[in-house]
């Protein structure tokens, strides 16, 4: 049974090793470093953050910094940390 508290939850996290839960019952993989495509995050001032995966890890862009992972559970547990929603999918 699927508990309302969950539902309202939105956190992100990692299903299986290749996917992200987005929490809202949304659930995608990260672009690989041969297509054109990156997800996009918005934190709560507004700020956007292009995450997308290259020849050397997950690579995540926002205007001001850049920042590397090494795995997904990594990734989810910054996202949350500093309050990032999802928003779509978009151009590099």
């Amino acid at each position: 049974m699927i508990k309302l508290k969950d539902l309202l939850k939105e956190k992100i996290s990692v299903k299986g090793s290749k996917y992200l839960d987005l929490g809202g019952g949304d659930i995608t993989s990260l672009p690989g470093p041969h297509e054109r495509s990156a997800v996009v995050f918005r934190d709560n001032r507004g700020g956007d953050a292009s995450v997308y995966k290259d020849n050397k890890g997950i690579y995540l862009d926002t205007g001001r910094y850049d920042k590397r992972f090494r795995d997904l559970k990594q990734l989810a547990n910054w996202l949350n940390k500093n309050k990032f929603r999802y928003v779509g999918i978009d151009d590099r």
